[in-house]
């Protein structure tokens, strides 16, 4: 995308209002996760060797951003390094307005790339995984955040999903039925009895910057919020098991959920729910393949649904048997 800023007016006018003298956008540098949360990103540079991430967001999310902005600041400010804030300026402002366009800045952090699918059997991201989600669950706990009042209903979002997936393409809607009659059954009528939290409501393996042996960082927060405490944990194995069905009975797995049941964050009502809540969530993704019209996406998510619904006593059994 063009801005509407030559690139010397552009980084004068961020230099500015960050009080960092900025002397280059780098192009060469690729950014992890999904370039579609912004109108144009890129990493600069400043005259001191530091590098940031420049992101243009459009005016519509102007207000879910900087809730975003303030809640990682606020997450910061307890310990959670690894959330990557974006950075205020001397007036605690998150968002600037420059040219027509809103702008934000964060830390780049760089990392190693994930070698794809091996990398859903290496135990010690189990380990590392665990101690994040565990830190950001006491984090969180500590005071309130800068939330939005409301808390998402998986419940709702499905069934809404379903009924306008009917509606649209009842043949793909046939397909996915059993699934959604097993959850109206088995999940539905108690997940809104569970213990909520807040979540970062899109951990998978691409959203976590990884390092050698450690988490660098975690991003994309745009769905972060009040969710049934052990969300992401669903999401987080849930999109492992789409990368290699083979890894929910691996070392990464077995080492994640064994941390966490030790740690007793998640109540076990929580536990109870997960494999069906795991399912669930799926929807979520299928949501994202028909957007793009994705259908070897589409037909590959029935099939793995069909996987977990058929498994789902054996992903009980597992989650018991690592406590």
């Amino acid at each position: 995308m063009k801005t509407q800023l030559s690139q010397p007016d552009l980084l004068s006018a961020i230099s500015r209002k960050w009080d960092i003298a900025f002397v280059r956008l780098r192009a060469d540098l690729s950014l992890a996760g999904s370039p579609e949360r912004t109108a144009w990103r890129s990493v600069v540079e400043s005259g001191d060797g530091r590098l940031f991430v420049l992101e243009r967001i459009p005016s519509k999310v102007y207000g879910v951003k900087r809730r975003i902005a303030e809640i990682l600041q606020q997450l910061s400010d307890r310990g959670m390094q690894q959330v990557a804030a974006y950075l205020p300026d001397a007036s605690g402002e998150f968002v600037h307005l420059i040219n027509h366009g809103l702008w934000q800045l964060s830390p780049y952090v760089s990392g190693v790339v994930l070698d794809r699918p091996a990398y859903a059997m290496d135990g010690w991201r189990g380990d590392a995984a665990a101690d994040f989600l565990i830190r950001l669950i006491r984090a969180s706990r500590q005071a309130p955040l800068a939330l939005d009042p409301s808390s998402f209903s998986i419940t709702a979002y499905t069934l809404d999903l379903f009924t306008t997936l009917s509606g649209r393409a009842p043949e793909i809607a046939d397909r996915y039925r059993p699934f959604m009659a097993h959850l109206e059954k088995r999940l539905f009528p108690v997940v809104e009895r569970l213990p909520m939290g807040f979540c970062h409501g899109d951990v998978h393996p691409i959203n976590i910057i990884w390092g050698a042996r450690s988490i660098r960082a975690v991003i994309d927060w745009e769905f972060c919020g009040v969710k049934p405490e052990i969300y992401d944990l669903a999401n987080l194995l849930g999109c492992l098991g789409m990368e290699d069905p083979q890894s929910l009975g691996g070392p990464f797995v077995h080492r994640l959920v064994s941390r966490l049941r030790r740690s007793t964050i998640f109540s076990d009502e929580s536990w109870d729910a997960l494999p069906n809540l795991m399912l669930a969530i799926r929807f979520a993704w299928l949501s994202e393949w028909m957007r793009k019209n994705d259908r070897p996406m589409i037909r590959l998510e029935a099939d793995y649904m069909a996987l977990l619904l058929e498994h789902r006593k054996d992903l009980e059994a597992m989650f018991f048997r690592a406590a």
